[in-house]
């Protein structure tokens, strides 16, 4: 599937290679385990400058192969997210969306485009100011698909509103 780059792309931040080993600069902000897949996948949230990388760690394979995922978002998405994802949610009634609505509006969190899409089973946090694939053969942009079980139910949502909290009186 092809997909249309519309907003320039940020440079690369430092890539971390496993949750275990956060280097010095960088701050661990919490963790939490998704159980919701069958395979347990830990997120680990990671301050680096004025950066939110969300680190995803498991283990797959016949050989259980470790995997570590890194997802970039500006700092201030600690904030935006839980707000963008309570107006994602609102009825067309309550000022929300309309009917069958599947992507919120890009909005500009800190010079990066975030947006807030609906999937089968939850919702998905979009980057499309950064690229997922480093370096760039296709644009494909950072998104984090997150179920509703995980958010809600495993605690996920409680831990990142919690951390936006800290952000908005500068505690991070």
């Amino acid at each position: 599937m092809s997909r249309v780059q519309l907003y320039p792309l940020k440079e690369p931040i430092y890539h971390i290679n496993r949750h275990d080993q956060i280097p010095p600069k960088a701050k661990l902000l919490g963790k939490c385990v998704d159980k919701s897949t069958g395979r347990d996948k830990l997120y680990v949230l990671v301050k680096q400058d004025t950066f939110l990388s969300v680190l995803i760690s498991y283990r797959a394979g016949p050989h259980d192969h470790y995997y570590c995922k890194q997802y970039d978002f500006p700092l201030r998405v600690l904030e935006w997210f839980p707000w963008a994802l309570e107006e994602f949610r609102k009825s067309p009634s309550e000022g929300g969306l309309h009917a069958g609505a599947m992507t919120s509006a890009d909005m500009d969190v800190d010079g990066e485009m975030l947006c807030v899409q609906n999937t089968s089973d939850g919702y998905a946090l979009v980057n499309r100011s950064r690229n997922k694939q480093d370096p760039i053969s296709d644009y494909d942009p950072v998104d984090i698909s997150l179920s509703w079980d995980f958010l809600y139910k495993d605690g996920f949502l409680d831990l990142w509103k919690s951390l936006g909290e800290k952000y908005e009186r500068g505690q991070l």
